[in-house]
């Protein structure tokens, strides 16, 4: 394991002693509700609290582990998978004290245009995250409550380019079953909400689902998938309703579909006896705009907390609806109706591009990338304070890119599979392990 050397912090850089960020602010489990932004994070952001900068880089961390863990290789057999099973999927990715077990891996079907990209069909669909529960007592005595998360990466695929990019709104047409009755219904407070086509058909899209221990596969949508899976997981820690939380967090697309998927859920607990009051929450990681001002009322209006973490330099939030959209003022609430007028939802965190770790760079797609998302609120305190390094790993930003000064000597795009996914069998020859490998 190569041992990076240690930065050299700058003048307009500081270093905030661990005895000045953790011994002043309450605990987690005090507090957790504010955390989570009962109270809109009033008074948490500017400056922010540690606690809530902690927790929102945790699951910036789950976010970022659906990069790392998926296999977008073209030529490996295993295109659009995990690389790893749901039990081993934190102890392979660093993360085996999380406290989280892995319950749910949740697939898109985004085969469109295979055709044309020469993309791998998948039965499946396209892996794009996991539904996680906290079990580790000790965890759950931390965080105050037992969490559960939804997780999920952003766009990797050509087929999810174009996903992004069909962006006119169009009704949502969820529905939602009726214990009364047990028939599934429109309920009448959707009315008026629309959502980016693409970001829904993602949402909606079928999949081949794998069921039971004979392995028998049944069609099923995606956003199905996600609400039977949190259906059941509130069922099974029903008595603990008074502390349960259920947070969506997400970078690009899959911050956009956080949002959609938080939305959608906190709409079925509206349905159900008892479980409107679970918190709901997203902490959305560079999202574009996913729906209109409709959407954004009705987030608003049952409940659903929405923490957006945007770079001031980063393009991907001001789409779609470059145009028309919630900077305009009156004029994009006379438009609402129309179907490219676009309102951002909950409260936005703007991030400022003032590390002293970065290069200065022209590459827009650099200013995108999560990990320097995470650099940025790792050091960020406030709207009018420098950047204050509080020892997250800067050689974690060049990962995927190449930001990092030279002098800090970090390779860029270091971030890469062990020869490549593959291994040297008996007969000393190298293949690509099988999926059950």
């Amino acid at each position: 394991m190569a041992v990076f050397p240690l930065p050299q912090l700058e003048d307009n850089a500081v270093l905030l002693p661990s005895s000045q960020t953790n011994s002043t602010q309450p605990q987690l489990c005090d507090v957790w509700r504010d955390i989570q932004g009962a109270h809109n994070w009033n008074g948490l952001l500017d400056p922010m609290v540690p606690n809530l900068k902690a927790e929102a880089l945790r699951y910036g961390n789950l976010a970022q582990l659906c990069y790392d863990a998926f296999d977008g290789k073209s030529y490996s057999k295993n295109y659009g998978t995990c690389y790893h099973s749901k039990r081993d999927l934190f102890n392979k990715m660093g993360m085996s004290e999380s406290g989280y077990q892995v319950t749910k891996y949740v697939y898109a079907n985004t085969n469109l245009l295979n055709q044309v990209f020469g993309e791998k069909p998948k039965d499946q669909g396209v892996w794009l995250g996991f539904i996680a529960v906290c079990t580790d007592p000790n965890e759950i005595r931390r965080l105050g409550r037992r969490d559960i998360v939804i997780a999920w990466r952003g766009t990797q695929t050509a087929e999810e380019w174009i996903e992004d990019l069909r962006d006119i709104l169009v009704p949502t047409r969820l529905s939602y079953r009726c214990k009364r009755t047990g028939k599934n219904q429109e309920h009448h407070f959707a009315d008026g909400v629309l959502i980016e086509r693409g970001f829904l058909s993602c949402y909606t899209s079928t999949v081949r689902h794998r069921q039971g221990a004979a392995g028998a596969t049944v069609n099923i949508s995606t956003r199905d998938l996600v609400v039977s899976e949190i259906e059941r997981l509130i069922q099974v820690y029903e008595k603990e309703m008074d502390n349960l939380s259920i947070t969506f967090t997400g970078h690009s697309l899959g911050a956009a579909l956080a949002t959609l998927s938080a939305y959608d859920i906190k709409q079925m607990l509206c349905t159900k006896h008892n479980f409107h009051q679970i918190p709901v929450t997203v902490f959305a990681f560079a999202s574009p705009r996913v729906g209109n001002l409709a959407f954004a009322k009705r987030v608003e209006e049952i409940g659903v907390k929405v923490l957006r973490f945007v770079n001031k330099r980063d393009v991907v939030p001001k789409v779609p609806g470059v145009c028309m959209n919630e900077n305009v003022g009156c004029l994009s609430k006379l438009l609402h109706w129309l179907p490219w007028t676009y309102f951002h939802v909950g409260f936005e965190l703007p991030l400022h591009n003032n590390s002293p770790f970065i290069q200065h760079t022209h590459n827009l797609a650099y200013f995108h990338n999560l990990e320097l998302y995470l650099h940025l609120l790792d050091g960020y305190v406030g709207s009018k304070q420098p950047f204050s390094w509080s020892g997250r790993d800067h050689a974690l930003v060049n990962k995927s890119c190449d930001l990092l000064r030279e002098k800090y000597e970090i390779p860029p795009k270091w971030w890469q599979e062990q020869n490549k996914g593959l291994v040297k069998g008996p007969d000393g020859k190298w293949t690509q392990p099988s999926e059950e490998e």
